[in-house]
């Protein structure tokens, strides 16, 4: 951000946080740190000001389309349009950042609940179809309201549930009739890098190993730098297929 900017920004963000203690927690309840946003990265990234400094915070439970690097033909165009919603949301205000069990991602961002007065920023993302709800994690306290959240998207068909199928139904009580096969589990990869939003746990099938296959998981250390030749939409697809988890 320019220096003009900074010194424009900067007083009152001070006077913003100095309203409270860096941390706040009361007996009982999660810790939570006052911030003011200053940059909007993506539909699930964006940076504040924190403990004075600047904090690149990552919103725990979303994944939002790449919006590219801002050139005509990068990135997905939903990614595009999930980051403007952010922005719009969230640029400029003073938020609450609400911390779970594991606090940063390998990459070194806070992870963080975002609030912005009484409503949950990463709750409207999801709600709004411009990300998709990812778990795996220790992260979890608020994971039931972000399903049904994503549950009332797709069933809208807003954002990227907008040529989605319908959700699986939920299981019969009398049995199933017997299938003669199952087809493989997991889709192609839009590039050799990337998955598409609705899977996007990659394989990477040369292992140089005797293991058929390891899989990674989006907030994975080594997720960005991993070639891909299947996409799964759970873990227990991947393990279906034979894969296991990476260990970096």
């Amino acid at each position: 951000m320019p220096r003009a900017v900074w010194r424009l920004l900067l007083p009152w963000v001070l006077l913003v946080l100095q309203v409270g203690p860096a941390w706040s927690q009361e007996p009982g309840r999660p810790r939570s740190l006052p911030a003011a946003v200053v940059k909007i990265v993506s539909g699930d990234t964006i940076h504040v000001f924190v403990n004075g400094d600047v904090e690149r915070v990552r919103y725990i439970g979303v994944t939002a389309p790449d919006p590219g690097d801002g050139g005509p033909q990068s990135g997905d165009p939903q990614g595009r349009e999930a980051l403007e919603f952010n922005r719009g949301l969230t640029n400029a205000k003073n938020v609450r950042l609400e911390l779970d069990v594991q606090e940063r991602d390998p990459e070194g961002r806070l992870l963080a609940y975002v609030w912005l007065g009484d409503v949950l920023v990463n709750a409207e993302m999801i709600g709004h179809g411009f990300g998709q709800v990812i778990g795996g994690g220790p992260n979890i306290r608020h994971q039931e309201t972000l399903l049904r959240r994503q549950e009332q998207a797709r069933a809208a068909k807003v954002g990227i549930w907008k040529t989605a199928g319908p959700a699986p139904p939920p299981a019969k009580g009398s049995p199933a009739a017997p299938k003669t096969a199952q087809a493989r589990p997991g889709v192609a990869p839009k590039t050799g890098w990337s998955c598409p939003l609705s899977h996007p746990i990659k394989a990477d099938f040369n292992t140089y190993s005797s293991e058929r296959c390891i899989y990674y998981v989006p907030g994975n250390a080594a997720y960005a730098e991993s070639r891909t030749e299947r996409c799964y939409a759970s873990e227990d697809e991947a393990r279906r297929d034979g894969c296991r988890r990476s260990r970096r």
